[in-house]
C-alpha cells in the first residue's frame, strides 16, 4: 500500500516536469530564414561588418549588425533608409538598435516600420533601400558604414570601361556599371591623377567621342583627391528610363571635366555600342 502511494504521488510530479519541458521547447524561437549583406567603410571610415535579416519562428523579423572597428566606449546609431546608398536616402523607414562599441552588434526585433507600416521577411527582402551606421559625435550624422539591400543588392554582372588620359598629363582610369537587382546600375568611377581636392563634372554624352554630342546623363561629381564617385542610374536626365541594360547598348561616351571649365578634358571613353 506505501509502495503504491509512493508512485501515485510521483506521476503526477513526472507529468508536470514532462509539460514543462515541452512548454520550453515551443517558446522558443529560432530562425526560420535569414539574408546578410555586406556594410562597407564610407570614406576613409575603418568601420565595416554585415547586417543579416532573419525570418522568426514567432512571426517576428529580426535585424542583426554585426560589425568590426568599432570602439570601446562608443555607440554607433543606425538606421534603415529607403531608396539606395549613392542617392542619399534620408527618409528613415526603421530605426535600428544602437550598435555597442565593445562587441560591434546591435539586434533589432520587429513586425512594422517607423511609420506602423507592417512589413514581412518577403518584404524587407525586396526593399528599396539601404543600411547605414554612423558617427557617434553629436550630430550622428556622419556615415561610418553603409550597404544596399532588397532590391538594391548589386548582382555579379558589371562591365568596366577604360577612361584615357585628355588634357591632364597621367589622369586616367576606369567607370564600372554594376547591375542591380531591380535592373538599375551603380556607375563607379576609379581614377588617379585627378586634381586634389577639386569636384570634377562628368557625364555620358551622346554618340562616341570621336564625334562629340550633346549630354545624355549627369553623374554625380568626381572627387577630385579620391578619383571616386557613386551614382546610381535609373533614367538620363530628360527623364527617359535608363538602366544597366540600356549601358550596354547606348551609343554614348563617358567625359569627366575641370572643375570650372568643361571645354578641358581629364578623362574620356568611349562606352556602349562604341
Amino acid at each position: 500500500m506505501k509502495t503504491f502511494f509512493k508512485v501515485f504521488v510521483l506521476l503526477p510530479l513526472v507529468l508536470l516536469s514532462s509539460c514543462r519541458s515541452d512548454d520550453a521547447e515551443t517558446d522558443q524561437v529560432t530562425d526560420l530564414e535569414s539574408k546578410t549583406y555586406i556594410l562597407n567603410p564610407v570614406g576613409n571610415s575603418e568601420i565595416s561588418g554585415s547586417v543579416r535579416f532573419i525570418k522568426n519562428s514567432n512571426f517576428t523579423l529580426s535585424i542583426e549588425l554585426n560589425m568590426i572597428g568599432t570602439i570601446d566606449n562608443d555607440y554607433h546609431s543606425a538606421f534603415l533608409y529607403m531608396d539606395n546608398a549613392a542617392n542619399d536616402g534620408e527618409v528613415i523607414a526603421l530605426t535600428l538598435d544602437t550598435v555597442v562599441g565593445e562587441t560591434g552588434m546591435s539586434t533589432t526585433v520587429f513586425t512594422k516600420l517607423d511609420d506602423d507600416t507592417p512589413i514581412s521577411y518577403e518584404e524587407l527582402l525586396n526593399f528599396d533601400g539601404y543600411i547605414e551606421i554612423k558617427s557617434n559625435d553629436v550630430n550622428l550624422n556622419t556615415p561610418k558604414a553603409n550597404g544596399d539591400i532588397g532590391q538594391n543588392e548589386l548582382t555579379s554582372d558589371q562591365v568596366t570601361y577604360d577612361l584615357e588620359e585628355r588634357d591632364l598629363t597621367d589622369a586616367s582610369g576606369t567607370i564600372t556599371f554594376k547591375k542591380r537587382l531591380n535592373g538599375e546600375a551603380l556607375a563607379i568611377f576609379n581614377l588617379e591623377g585627378t586634381p586634389a581636392s577639386g569636384m570634377l563634372p562628368a557625364h555620358i554624352h551622346a554618340n562616341d567621342a570621336a564625334t562629340g554630342g550633346p549630354i545624355l546623363f549627369t553623374f554625380k561629381m568626381v572627387n577630385g583627391t579620391t578619383g571616386s564617385s557613386h551614382t546610381n542610374i535609373e533614367m538620363l536626365d530628360d527623364g527617359t528610363p535608363f538602366v544597366y541594360n540600356d549601358v550596354l547598348t547606348v551609343n554614348g561616351y563617358v567625359n569627366v571635366h575641370f572643375e570650372n571649365d568643361l571645354s578641358l578634358l581629364i578623362a574620356q571613353g568611349n562606352i556602349g555600342s562604341n
